[in-house]
């Protein structure tokens, strides 16, 4: 449900932040990795993920 797919990032919603949750490839249990920006900068946000998960080799 989106109600799942959210609850990672909820928290830096809640203050008004973007944020995206990346998970972590090769780990033993799963885990994820959050990425918060300011208000107004997804775009930003959005390409430093892109970069974070070409580093981690998704």
């Amino acid at each position: 449900t989106e109600g799942l797919l959210l609850r990672n990032t909820q928290v830096a919603n809640q203050f008004d932040l973007c944020a995206i949750s990346l998970p972590m490839p090769g780990m033993a249990r799963p885990a994820g990795l959050m990425l918060v920006a300011r208000h107004g900068d997804d775009h930003r946000l959005l390409r430093i993920a892109a970069e974070v998960e070409a580093l981690l080799g998704r």
